[in-house]
């Protein structure tokens, strides 16, 4: 028989191992987003620095869409007058019993204002519809896919 201190210690060390390993993984994966960013010649936040989620959830393309997140923002200027920002969402579909947690990576261009840089978040800022990349794809190759369908040629 196992006493109490024991698997108390136990179930505290498995706590322990387990998010230190999700911490290394996290970081991992921030570090490869941070660096395709930097080839891409746009800047990576972990966070939604710029407050997009609320914008992002209006315009998901997923109907019943609940829940809606964006984390691991990579960001750059589109042209003279618009950014574009890919990231990575989080999503709830489904009702009742069916619900299900999705995540995937998507985009979307923001125009800036014709008298200021438009990275403030005003409710009069026009936004494009979210593009969502393939859910089959993994995480880094879905930011591949969307910025190669959604940069010009040119600045490849």
């Amino acid at each position: 028989m196992i006493s109490p201190v024991v698997l108390l210690i136990a179930v505290v060390g498995v706590t322990v191992v387990a998010a230190v390993a999700d911490a290394l993984i996290d970081r991992a994966r921030r570090a490869r987003l941070a660096a395709l960013a930097s080839t891409w010649g746009m800047r990576f936040t972990p966070d939604d620095r710029f407050q997009l989620t609320p914008r992002i959830a209006a315009r998901f393309p997923t109907p019943g869409a609940a829940d809606v997140v964006v984390r691991d923002l990579m960001y750059a200027e589109d042209g003279p007058s618009a950014f574009r920002y890919l990231f990575t969402v989080e999503y709830t579909v489904g009702v009742l019993r069916t619900k299900r947690r999705r995540l995937g990576v998507g985009t979307v261009r923001e125009a800036t204002r014709a008298g200021g840089a438009g990275l403030g978040g005003g409710a009069d800022e026009p936004f494009s519809d979210v593009t969502l990349a393939p859910r089959d794809l993994p995480m880094t190759q879905q930011y591949e896919w969307l910025r190669a369908r959604t940069t010009p040629a040119e600045s490849q």
